[in-house]
């Protein structure tokens, strides 16, 4: 064989030992953009189910929520209504005595007094007028205040910022925030104290109730944890807690006024 031949054989064999690496390198980057590709739309999905899942549960708190003030319109304002329509029928058409007459007025008066302060309390649970008149501080002052007027719970606060007076969503969203808590600590914590402290861009809450096992947190605290997670994401902030059973419950979060 020549070495014309033998040359000719060689550059054959290196033509198809590129030829074949170059198909497998084909083949491995194929491969692995069909993984990446599978890993991103796996990602997604993920994603997807989480936002759906969290959505699920935002409606469902909505939909408690509703279903609170519902029971709050019917229970308390419907009956006390009820209530005061009876007396001005029983004012209207019986003749009664002028001290019978007295007594019954003085009665639509305070029935109608605490309809007004149920009213108020509703409305404030929708939207605080505080809030909206003062400022995020005087709000959270006034919340604290109601609880505190109560043998039950002692809550203190505190504050190492200075909130803008302009209400914002933000400010809307950490009042709610720290509502649901006060609430939590209540119902599912059985909690005495409660201690909440403002610094810059963040808040941090405590109480000495009975706690709970972390892995149990969805189960122990629900929708209403649910919808602070969600606040807390709707303002760009993040939070950390800790508890234990019999050893309180801790929680901070963070925000951007």
């Amino acid at each position: 064989m020549s070495n014309h031949n033998q040359m000719l054989l060689t550059i054959t064999a290196i033509i198809i030992f590129l030829a074949f690496l170059c198909v497998i390198i084909v083949v491995f980057i194929i491969k692995s953009r069909h993984k990446i590709y599978s890993k991103e739309l796996e990602k997604k999905d993920l994603k997807i189910k989480y936002q759906t899942n969290i959505l699920q549960k935002v409606i469902l708190a909505q939909e408690a929520e509703r279903k609170r003030i519902a029971g709050d319109l019917h229970d308390d304002i419907s009956s006390k209504l009820i209530a005061i329509s009876l007396n001005l029928q029983i004012l209207k058409y019986e003749n009664i005595e002028e001290s019978k007459k007295d007594n019954i007025i003085n009665n639509i008066i305070a029935i109608n007094d605490k309809t007004i302060e149920s009213s108020r309390q509703i409305a404030h649970h929708l939207y605080p007028p505080v809030l909206e008149k003062f400022g995020l501080k005087d709000a959270l002052n006034e919340l604290v205040l109601d609880f505190n007027s109560t043998d039950n719970i002692h809550i203190q606060l505190s504050f190492e910022i200075i909130f803008s007076k302009e209400v914002t969503n933000v400010h809307l969203q950490i009042f709610r925030i720290i509502q649901e808590l006060i609430n939590n600590s209540i119902k599912h914590g059985k909690a005495t104290l409660i201690t909440i402290s403002f610094s810059k861009n963040s808040c941090a809450y405590s109480d000495n109730g009975v706690g709970f096992d972390n892995s149990q947190l969805e189960k122990t605290m629900g929708l209403g944890f649910s919808n602070i997670e969600n606040r807390i994401k709707n303002i760009n902030g993040t939070f950390k807690l800790t508890s234990a059973i019999n050893d309180g419950f801790k929680f901070n979060f963070s925000f951007q006024e």
